[in-house]
């Protein structure tokens, strides 16, 4: 019997319509060669996730519940919880792999919320099948940072330890995902935190690039601003708030700021900083005497004498990298960098445009990969007034107008689409683009610096990729190491630890012999972005300043191997002067651990082996 709630009800008529049936929900289960494939399309989301919903398992354990993630098309992802429950939910196909839409299940959280993306509850008899009427299930929506949905987080569990403050947890747990998809933007970003006088407590977030554009929002902003779902960087924080000016040109660093929306000048909200990358990486150099980009500048990376030198390496293969690039800097060709995601290609391409000569234009940058074909013709050649419906009525100028007499970036360019080739082509035959919607050409003086991660010879020989315009891009090329095959890896995760700590304010921060081998012998396939990630999030949870392994993502830790001590007599050692710290510390475990250099929960972990050694 469905009560009054408002979702419930509209799903309950939905799945009146659909007619589902237990037997169509036993065939509407993909085969585990199946899953395997459909969840390989979902991995990095799920690697991003995992600690957050394992945290969640861990906390729900006492009811005998579990955790589950499901798409958007209602597919269970991933479970994880409470094995007696999994096991009596068997007969029910509660499974990874099985389908939970209303078409197939009728009312059910995982399937309803995806619908209605709202956080929702059914307990018991509110499940529209009867054979779901023994559990409660509650799930809450996730969204991206433009208000995409992408999945639905659920818990799930017997109705009658079903308690209500379970719906607040869930949905407070489904937010800080987002919060922390929206923090980890790959660009240069400026986050504001805003709210209203009226509710001191409600922390919207809006995330904008160097140029004022938004580029993404926590569900709270988008509520507060009425943005609802958002193209990132089509509007600029202009057209949604006033008095956002004086953050952007550096007036406010700290503290709070009034600004109104524009809707509404009478509603007033409450704004501050609350995260700022838009120098990401460029101020890694040994010599801290050394002059450091403004963190309020739009061109950070400007330097009069030699922007490389703001970029630490020691690698022997990395330096020559540095070398080659500072000398094409001196040149107008054109320049392609290469490399894994994650290297620097975008570092290394600031650092030639600001020790060229073009230093003081424009350095604009355009993301091959991440804007829809139809918005790039617009987006490089600009439009003019009535071009097309909801065009600017005063026209809008291209990247390659915007970065006139600078530089252009095109990253990813192996995504260009194949017609955009062609008229880039063009473009570089004579330097020269028409608006769209205009007819009169306009002359062009930009340096063209093109960027991918794949190779851009197989794509040609594919036939993906024009074979003209890779012979015109071809200028000097430059191949960016992976992090894991540098040498001084080491080094640069201690100057990355540096920005954490300052980040982080107040927090002294240094890293436990574990978290240094683990540092010197992971993979790393997201390379320095993905070692800057994981150092923040280890930073976060170190204990006293010691980033121990165990601070480390779960990701990394499941597919990484500690290194084993096989000689006895080395572990005897070892023993020997754990004991001997503890003496002198009279047992003082924060302080032992500060000692010698791991983590507590390391030496928890040692101090039981103890006896063992002992024993020897």
């Amino acid at each position: 019997m469905v009560g009054s709630n408002e979702q419930l009800l509209k799903s309950w008529a939905r799945s009146q319509m659909y007619r589902p049936s237990f037997t169509s929900a036993k065939d509407a289960i993909l085969s585990e060669y199946e899953f395997k494939q459909y969840k390989e399309k979902k991995e990095a989301f799920l690697n991003d996730i995992h600690p957050t919903i394992e945290q969640l398992a861990h906390r729900i354990k006492p009811s005998g519940s579990v955790v589950i993630i499901s798409d958007t098309n209602s597919f269970i992802l991933e479970n994880i919880g409470e094995p007696k429950f999994l096991e009596d939910t068997k007969r029910i196909y509660l499974q990874n792999g099985a389908c939970y839409s209303e078409k197939i299940r009728g009312t059910n959280s995982l399937g309803t919320v995806s619908i209605e993306k709202k956080t929702l509850a059914v307990v018991g008899k509110e499940h529209y099948l009867e054979a779901h009427h023994k559990l409660y299930c509650i799930g809450s929506p996730i969204f991206d940072p433009s208000g995409t949905l992408l999945a639905v987080l659920n818990i799930s569990g017997y109705k009658d330890l079903y308690q209500p403050q379970m719906l607040c947890m869930i949905d407070n747990m489904a937010r800080t995902i987002e919060d922390s998809f929206l923090i980890r933007q790959p660009n240069p970003q400026l986050i504001l935190s805003l709210s209203s006088e009226q509710q001191p407590n409600y922390q919207a977030l809006l995330a904008l690039n160097e140029d004022g554009l938004i580029t993404g929002a926590n569900r709270e902003a988008r509520n507060l601003l009425n943005l609802e779902t958002l193209i990132p960087e089509k509007i600029h924080i202009d057209d949604v708030l006033i008095g956002a000016n004086s953050i952007l040109n550096g007036e406010v660093h700290k503290g709070l700021i009034f600004l109104h929306k524009k809707d509404n000048e009478q509603s007033r909200l409450l704004c501050s900083i609350w995260h700022d990358s838009r120098i990401p990486l460029f101020t890694f150099s040994k010599d801290n005497s050394q002059s450091k980009p403004s963190v309020n500048s739009k061109q950070p990376m400007r330097n009069n004498n030699d922007a490389f030198n703001n970029i630490y390496g020691e690698d022997e293969v990395f330096q020559k990298v540095i070398d080659t690039a500072r000398n094409a800097s001196s040149t107008n060709y054109m320049i392609m960098v290469t490399g894994e995601s994650g290297t620097g290609k975008d570092m290394i391409s600031q650092a030639i445009h600001y020790s060229s000569s073009r230093s003081n234009k424009p350095f604009v940058a355009l993301n091959c990969g991440g804007i829809t074909n139809s918005l790039m013709e617009s987006e490089l050649f600009g439009y003019e007034a009535g071009a097309f419906t909801g065009a600017k009525q005063s026209g809008h100028p291209g990247k390659f107008e915007q970065a006139n007499g600078g530089t252009l970036f095109l990253d990813e360019i192996g995504e260009m689409p194949k017609e955009m080739q062609i008229a880039l082509l063009r473009v570089l035959q004579d330097f020269t683009i028409t608006r769209i919607g205009g007819i009169k050409p306009i002359d062009l003086d930009v340096r063209i610096i093109t960027a991918t991660h794949t190779d851009l010879w197989k794509k040609v020989q594919e036939g993906s990729f024009r074979s003209d315009l890779f012979y015109r891009l071809q200028g000097v090329r430059i191949m960016l190491p992976p992090f894991r095959e540098r040498t001084d890896r080491l080094n640069l995760a201690e100057l990355l630890l540096k920005q954490v700590e300052k980040e982080l304010e107040n927090k002294t921060l240094t890293f436990s012999a574990e978290a240094k081998h683990l540092i010197g012998t992971y993979t790393w396939p997201g390379n320095v972005r993905q070692v800057l990630g994981a150092l923040r999030e280890a930073a976060f949870l170190s204990k006293d300043g010691l980033v121990d392994i165990d601070c480390f993502p779960t990701y990394i830790l499941s597919s990484y191997q500690q290194p084993k001590i096989k000689n006895s007599s080395l572990k005897h050692k070892e023993s020997q002067e754990i004991i001997e710290v503890l003496k002198k510390t009279d047992g003082n475990i924060s302080e032992s651990a500060r000692i010698l250099g791991i983590g507590r929960t390391t030496l928890y972990r040692k101090i039981k082996k103890l006896s063992n050694f002992i024993d020897e």
